[in-house]
């Protein structure tokens, strides 16, 4: 049977404070400098631009008519103005998000 006895922290004391402060803040403390580059689900190995997927949208029946008559009504079926809309504002929202 091994005999376990309590040893005090290794580290100075100060680095033990900054340890804790930065879990009780929330915040890291390691320099930004220090950090590698964060990448984004899209950035991922693997994603391709080929590949379509399906997201089913839910709309309120007056907006489901209104973009059907927008389907009739312009040169874009109710498919693609809904991904060039979307696309813009994901995008923008990206833009947002990540800087």
């Amino acid at each position: 049977m091994s005999n376990l006895k309590s040893r005090p922290p290794s580290k100075p004391k100060q680095d033990l404070d900054a340890f804790l402060t930065g879990a009780e803040s929330g915040k890291k403390t390691t320099p930004t400098a220090d950090r590698p580059q964060e990448t984004y689900p899209w950035q991922e190995p693997g994603v391709r631009d080929d590949v379509t997927k399906s997201f089913n949208l839910r709309l309120p029946e007056p907006y489901l008519l209104k973009l059907r008559y927008i389907g009739e009504h312009t040169p874009d079926s109710m498919q693609q103005f809904c991904l060039r809309v979307l696309q813009e504002a994901i995008d923008g929202k990206i833009n947002e998000l990540t800087k």
